[in-house]
C-alpha cells in the first residue's frame, strides 16, 4: 500500500507511521509528497484502500463484522497516526478503493462517527467527498445530502 504524507514529515515520523501499518500486518510505502495546504493542519495523510477491509486490520477482525466492531479499528489507527505526528491536529484523507468516496478523518471526530461511517452505503455516494456533521450526528455529502445507510 502507498502512503503520502507532507514534505516535512521527519525521517522520525516516517518511521513510526510505518510502524503503525506493520502492527496491522499492512506492508506499506511511505512517501514524502504532499504540499501541506494549511497551516491549520500540522500534519496530512492520503491513503487509498477498501475502507471496511482496512478498519477490520486495525480491530483484528473480519471485513463482515457489524460496524459497531469495525469503527474502533479506524478510530484506533487515526489516534495511532497522530501519536506518530505527535500533533492532535491533522487529518487521513481516506479514499475507499472500492467506490472513490473520499473523508477526512481527524484525532476530533466522535467515537460514535466511526461505526457509523462505516455502515454508510458507499456505492449509493460513490465518487463523493463526505464528512461527519457535528450538529446532525451523521455524515453528509458536500451537496448536504445525509449518507444513505446499508
Amino acid at each position: 500500500m502507498r502512503v503520502s504524507v507532507g514534505l516535512e514529515t521527519t525521517h522520525g515520523e516516517v518511521e513510526a507511521l510505518e510502524q503503525v501499518f506493520r502492527w496491522a500486518e499492512i506492508p506499506v510505502l511511505v512517501d514524502e509528497d504532499i504540499a501541506r495546504f494549511s497551516n491549520d493542519s500540522p500534519w496530512v495523510m492520503y491513503v487509498s484502500a477498501p475502507i471496511v477491509w482496512f478498519s477490520s486490520r486495525f480491530r483484528r477482525t473480519a471485513p463482515e463484522a457489524p460496524a459497531e466492531e469495525l469503527g474502533p479499528g479506524l478510530a484506533s489507527f487515526i489516534q495511532q497516526i497522530s501519536g506518530a505526528f505527535r500533533a492532535d491536529d491533522g487529518s487521513v484523507v481516506f479514499t475507499d478503493e472500492e467506490t472513490e468516496v473520499m473523508v477526512a478523518l481527524t484525532p476530533h471526530l466522535p467515537d460514535n462517527a466511526y461505526p457509523r461511517l462505516l455502515e454508510v452505503d458507499f456505492r449509493r455516494v460513490e465518487g463523493e467527498r463526505i464528512s461527519w456533521d457535528d450538529d446532525q450526528r451523521g455524515w453528509f455529502t458536500l451537496r448536504g445530502e445525509r449518507c444513505p445507510n446499508r
